[in-house]
């Protein structure tokens, strides 16, 4: 059973609150966005943005991208996800790009990965692919597998290049005075 609520055109596409369960045994196809939690225990072909939770259990697979404050990953996500905090549990999967404030891997994560605080992998995470990150912790027996690389802010990015340049045009001014004479 697929429980949708506040939903003006009787459409799964849209809910502004509340809760939406897509029911084990359900298979869904159509894009989630508001601001209630989604919670996935059938099949999803399509994107969830919210400004709250999702939750993909055991039996639940998304295949899409995924935009929300926390998602808690049981099942399977086929997608991308964008969100501030990631729970991947033991059972759970995630394949293909990740960028997230915070990730907790307890199952397993492969892809493009960009985490912007802390990586978390516990001693039955799994994570493969091109990492960049800001900080790492790796329980024992917590698998890293690819490139990993460190998190640059790219407003500290912007901030040098401004200097470097004024600098440049500084040092460059003296020889343009000395060929006028």
């Amino acid at each position: 059973m697929a429980v949708f609520n506040n939903n003006q055109n009787n459409s799964p596409k849209a809910t502004t609150r509340g809760h939406t369960l897509i029911s084990k045994g359900m298979e869904v196809t159509g894009d989630f966005k508001g601001h209630g939690t989604v919670k996935v225990e059938g099949i999803l072909n399509g994107n969830i943005t919210v400004k709250s939770s999702v939750i993909i259990s055991e039996s639940g697979t998304v295949n899409g991208i995924i935009n929300a404050n926390n998602v808690t990953i049981s099942g399977t996500l086929k997608g991308s996800i964008h969100c501030e905090s990631l729970d991947i549990m033991i059972n759970g999967s995630v394949s293909s790009k990740v960028e997230v404030k915070n990730l907790k891997v307890t199952g397993e994560v492969q892809g493009d990965i960009t985490v912007h605080n802390l990586l978390n992998v516990t001693p039955t995470g799994y994570v493969h692919g091109e990492i960049t990150l800001n900080k790492i912790i790796i329980d024992e027996g917590g698998r890293v597998i690819g490139s990993v690389q460190e998190f640059k802010k790219a407003e500290a990015i912007q901030e040098t290049k401004p200097q470097i340049n004024q600098e440049a045009k500084k040092s460059l001014e003296p020889i343009k005075e000395e060929k006028k004479f």
